[in-house]
């Protein structure tokens, strides 16, 4: 074999162009499958950094924090169950402007739960979590790196976070990011001694256990169906049956990937086609070869050389071609991996992991030596069959050459042709979609719109009107900026899914106390909200200075909730109840409603492809001021100088206060599609790869046999044939081959093309506009393929063309 490989390479230098050809062919197909490996390896097949990390499982749902320590106490097959909650910025003050840092409470048992050691330090002891005693806070390794530069002192340090001062008790161990990729910093979930409503007033943790030695999690499954019923009693006040009755339990690590798993799969599938498509273009490339080594494997069968040895040597020179396509596509993956870091989403889970692991290496070695023996052993069979001496007898080429010459090579490009369909049509079906998703209407409008966060200290409100006074200084500075047109507050924007969830009871609806209430989004916001982002006003009128004390009561609601709750009547007036401001749930208080002055155009919480939801804005009253606030600033000068002069106003207030998330509004829609758009631009990528190497293919073909049949052309020519007619001809045989291949990708499609249903948008899986697209272009393609052999062809000189023969 080693003398096989030696001889391979003596080949491949003697056709430098056909071995740069094949590599660079067989690399991007390579490529493309390492990057998309590494990807599916950093995210869903790379352990959690956690021992034991199957015993690990996930308990679906949103729980005050009595309720997680209750679970944890009565379950018998789960050994500890910690809690963690939603990632939240805090203020941490330096020598300078204060920093927006990303933190998360936890429960003081997660660690234990997690069965993790800090890196230096300890974690949370159990005193801890009493309210006072819990000024602690655990940092995460890269702020410890970043901030202290890894010095061990920084233990017994205190740092103001969000104006109140916390010692740093330890810091993560490296590799690990909990509860979420951005969190810097933990502190204890806290309970209040002798107040019995305080562990289940809020519901903002999510929960998080370590099953015991050979319990499953069905059995555990079993376990939480068992103790809901008795739980729900601990409740200071009557809560529904059916609240969080469906809740589950998964393994951690299903529970980070489940929702990029199928996009995953998706694209990875799309690589593998590539690959083929790849494949089958080598070949071709193998079999034009070969054929010119026609005398070589008659002279060597002659000399004794069995087919099996024939074989050898030709699967030697492609593994070897494999090996070395190998090579270049692991360069070319690690840029790929740059690029596909910049095109996902930021949310995409454990990204920090995304790197060539050795995992990846192994990948590469086998794809490539799979490749090798793909795009080999069709060439290899073809130049070793019995078949070969009736053509090595003939001595030259027939004029026309049999039919069966061909046939090999025309199935395999009909084969590459039908899987850079598939390839392309995925991709088109999701522009598509994208297209759909982009004419959906915000319910704003988003030109010359900047957004930005400016926070406070989480404690700045604690005096009455502290937080009020500085925003409405800022709106006052901001309002006299040249060029601008609007300028309000809110404290979440839409379509960032960040919205606080408002549960109410709404008149005309009553509803049992056993019953869950309504729930809809809630946004505090100035008056001038409405008009700066650009919302249309449907009936009544906007919140205005006068609903500022909250005595007027006075809320507006978007018009998707007025059609859901008072279809074909007159919602203003109407009242709503918040569940939280009533004494006892299910029970109507007209007296504690807000009253309905207005209603507006509707818009999306979480991305323009979600369903509508109801929409409540209040207005910001002293009862619900807040330290951290979103501007918006609509400005002829544009969004950047629109954040230089939010800056400017900021820092003549109080240079300390952070301005952070600067953005305008066009990049908040476009972050909030961010998955489809990724995944739509990665598919169109790749069929565009795809259709690329389909048309050297095609091209290669071609060109083999327009030199194949030199002298039939030259006899045509002679005997008074048309150079258009022959170009013609050229041409027709290019377009039959995009035919045929054409057919096989679309029927493989629609039947492939069931699997995107749940990535679309507005389109149906067989779609008519994309289906006949995609055909053109691939005729198109082929065409443009066709084109230099076809002219190389009509231009045959008749008698050179005889005398070379």
């Amino acid at each position: 074999m080693w003398l096989d490989f030696k001889f391979a390479l003596r080949q491949l230098k003697r056709s430098p162009a056909f071995a740069i050809t094949a590599v660079l062919t067989l690399a991007l197909g390579i490529g493309a499958n390492i990057a998309i490996f590494s990807l599916v390896d950093s995210i869903m097949l790379r352990p959690l950094p956690y021992p034991q990390q199957d015993r690990l499982v996930r308990i679906s749902g949103i729980f005050p924090k009595g309720w997680v320590r209750e679970l944890g106490r009565r379950a018998n097959g789960i050994a500890s169950i910690g809690g963690y909650g939603p990632s939240a910025e805090s203020n941490i003050a330096g020598s300078g402007a204060s920093e927006r840092v990303f933190g998360a409470e936890v429960t003081a048992n997660i660690f234990d739960t997690l069965g993790i050691h800090p890196a230096i330090g300890r974690f949370f002891l159990p005193d801890e979590s009493a309210a006072g005693q819990d000024q602690v806070i655990v940092i995460s390794n890269g702020y410890w790196r970043q901030h202290f530069g890894s010095d061990p002192s920084a233990v017994g340090q205190t740092i103001r976070v969000d104006g109140i001062s916390r010692r740093i008790v330890g810091v993560m161990p490296e590799g690990v990011h909990f509860p979420y990729s951005e969190t810097q910093f933990v502190t204890p979930v806290a309970f209040k001694g002798g107040d019995t409503i305080d562990p289940w007033r809020i519901f903002d943790l999510r929960a998080l256990g370590r099953l015991k030695d050979g319990v499953t999690t069905q059995q555990a499954q079993a376990e939480l169906n068992r103790l809901h019923p008795l739980l729900l009693p601990l409740f200071p006040w009557r809560m529904p049956s059916e609240w969080e009755a469906k809740t589950t339990v998964v393994p951690l690590l299903d529970s980070l990937v489940g929702d990029v798993r199928p996009r995953l799969l998706l694209l990875f599938a799309a690589v593998g086609l590539i690959l083929l498509i790849a494949c089958a273009n080598v070949a071709n490339l193998m079999l034009a070869r070969a054929a010119g080594r026609e005398r070589e494997i008659a002279i060597r069968g002659a000399l004794g050389a069995s087919a099996w040895r024939l074989m050898r040597q030709f699967l030697a020179e492609s593994v070897l071609l494999g090996a070395l396509a190998g090579a270049v596509g692991l360069l070319a993956a690690t840029g790929g991996l740059r690029l596909l870091a910049r095109i996902l989403p930021s949310d995409t889970p454990r990204m920090t992991n995304l790197g060539l692991h050795w995992h990846v290496f192994l990948f590469a070695g086998a794809a490539s030596l799979l490749a090798g023996l793909l795009f080999g052993l069709v060439p290899a069979l073809k130049m070793t069959s019995p078949d070969l001496q009736d053509s090595l007898r003939s001595g030259s080429r027939s004029v026309a050459g049999k039919a069966s010459q061909f046939r090999t090579a025309m199935l395999l490009v009909m084969g590459q042709i039908g899987l850079s369909v598939m390839v392309i049509t995925a991709a088109g079906l999701m522009l598509h979609s994208l297209y759909r998703l982009s004419r959906v209407d915000p319910g704003f409008q988003t030109g010359n719109l900047m957004t930005a966060e400016v926070s406070l200290d989480s404690t700045a409100c604690a005096q009455q009107g502290r937080c009020q006074a500085f925003f409405d200084t800022l709106l006052n500075q901001l309002h006299g900026v040249a060029g601008n047109q609007g300028v309000a507050l809110s404290d979440s924007l839409p379509l960032t899914g960040l919205a606080d969830n408002y549960v109410y009871d709404a008149e005309g609806h009553p509803r049992d106390a056993r019953q869950e209430a309504m729930q809809a989004t809630a946004r505090t916001v100035s008056p001038g909200y409405f008009a700066t982002m650009g919302m249309r006003l449907l009936r009544g009128r906007l919140l205005d200075d006068q609903d500022a004390s909250g005595a007027s009561r006075a809320v507006v609601i978007s018009q998707h909730m007025a059609e859901i709750l008072w279809p074909h009547q007159d919602p203003l007036g109407r009242h709503i109840n918040n569940v939280r401001d009533e004494a006892q749930p299910g029970i109507w208080n007209v007296s504690m409603g807000a009253i309905v002055v207005g209603v507006v155009s509707n818009t999306h919480e979480g991305s323009l492809a979600d369903d509508l939801g109801d929409e409540v804005y209040l207005p910001i009253t002293p009862a619900n001021e807040q330290p951290a606030m979103y501007v918006l600033m609509r400005s002829r000068a544009g969004v950047q100088d629109a954040a230089a002069s939010l800056r400017e106003a900021v820092a003549s207030i109080d240079p300390l206060v952070p301005v952070t998330r600067v953005r305008s509004m066009e990049e908040v829609v476009e972050i909030s599609d961010s998955a489809s758009r990724s995944l739509t631009y990665l598919l169109l990528g790749f069929g565009a790869l795809a259709v690329l190497i389909g048309v050297i293919g095609v091209y290669s073909l071609i060109a083999y046999i327009v030199s194949w049949r030199t002298r039939e052309i030259g006899i045509r020519l002679a005997l008074g044939a048309q150079r258009r007619q022959i170009m013609a001809g050229v041409m027709k045989q290019s377009l039959l081959l995009a035919s045929g291949g054409c057919l096989i990708g679309l029927a493989a499609s629609a039947i492939a093309a069931q699997s995107l249903r749940s990535f679309l948008f507005g389109v149906n899986v067989i779609d008519p506009v994309t289906f006949c697209a995609v055909p053109l272009l691939m005729a198109l393609s082929a065409l443009i393929a066709a084109w230099i052999p076809a002219r190389r062809a009509a231009s045959v000189d008749p008698i050179e063309a005889l005398r070379s023969e």
